[in-house]
């Protein structure tokens, strides 16, 4: 199978913490507000936060369109709160707040983000907010058209509270279209109804140890590879052992470096049957239900 790796997300915080400041909600530089009060979440927004914000307060009602929202806040504390600037991504701080977001997320949808057409952002103070003794961080989250790299941003309205509780709620990722480049290379992967004619289907994530290093050359991809094949079998019900990996495809959707640095080693895994197209799930169809891909080219 052709490496597909692109970038599901671009965290807020990956670039303001190394010094980037994108200057507010919608990038134009603001003049240093006030410290604001710590709202109750949820808070939306009419667009997701470039890089770093001027305020933690929501824009709109959550009834209303909007682009993203705040689903958990806090404040820097500590040795971090005393820095004149912001904490980088690859700081302890950092990744224990985007930490925190991770679990606030998934304790507001009723799942893990990953599983489901969403994205986490980390949105931290921008300069002239921290400079001014704004301490705050706020996590958001943001609805994709998709996880690929043709993903954009989905206008919404209604909060995203229990999002995902329901096992057929309709942002999770579940049967797939795949689409390949004049060179063979996976795409896209778009959302695709079961009962219809399918290459691809959201079998989980697997979460990257912390051995694990970025991927850049051919052989750091063998762990992902490793990795959601183990997936993909405790997903179809077939033992993981030697020849799975002629029955199915991979597809690993992970984020970019940036947001990998901090924190998010949580990997999408999709099964891929690019010779025998699926007209229904295989989730545990056991091995009968999932014979060899005949013609699959590794």
């Amino acid at each position: 199978m052709r490496r597909w790796t692109a970038a599901v997300v671009v965290l807020v915080l990956a670039s303001a913490a190394c010094g980037d400041d994108g200057g507010g909600e919608g990038g134009g530089a603001v003049a240093a507000p006030q410290v604001t009060a710590t709202p109750s979440p949820p808070s939306c927004h009419a667009q997701p936060a470039a890089r770093t914000a001027e305020k933690l307060d929501g824009t709109v009602d959550c009834a209303l369109p909007h682009q993203a929202e705040t689903i958990h806040s806090g404040e820097f504390t500590g040795v971090a709160a005393t820095s004149a600037t912001v904490p980088p991504a690859s700081s302890r701080a950092s990744l224990a707040v985007f930490g925190e977001c991770d679990k606030e997320a998934a304790t507001a949808l009723g799942a893990d983000w990953r599983e489901a057409r969403l994205r986490l952002d980390l949105v931290v103070p921008s300069k002239a907010a921290w400079t001014a003794g704004q301490r705050w961080y706020r996590c958001d989250l943001v609805e994709l058209t998709g996880v690929g790299p043709d993903g954009k941003v989905a206008p919404r309205s209604g909060s995203l509270a229990g999002a995902l509780e329901a096992p057929d709620a309709p942002l999770r990722l579940g049967c797939a279209l795949v689409k390949l480049d004049k060179r063979q290379n996976v795409d896209t992967v778009a959302d695709s109804p079961c009962d219809v004619r399918h290459e691809g289907e959201f079998a989980g994530v697997w979460t990257a140890p912390p051995k694990v290093v970025y991927p850049v050359k051919d052989r750091d991809y063998v762990p992902f590879y490793e990795g959601c094949l183990k997936t993909i079998a405790a997903y179809v019900k077939v033992p993981y052992r030697a020849g799975f990996n002629a029955r199915t495809g991979y597809i690993p959707v992970l984020a970019d470096k940036a947001t990998w640095t901090l924190g998010d080693r949580g990997v999408r895994c999709f099964l891929w049957v690019r010779f025998r197209p699926l007209t229904a799930s295989a989730k545990g169809v056991g091995e009968k239900g999932f014979p060899p891909n005949i013609g699959q080219s590794s």
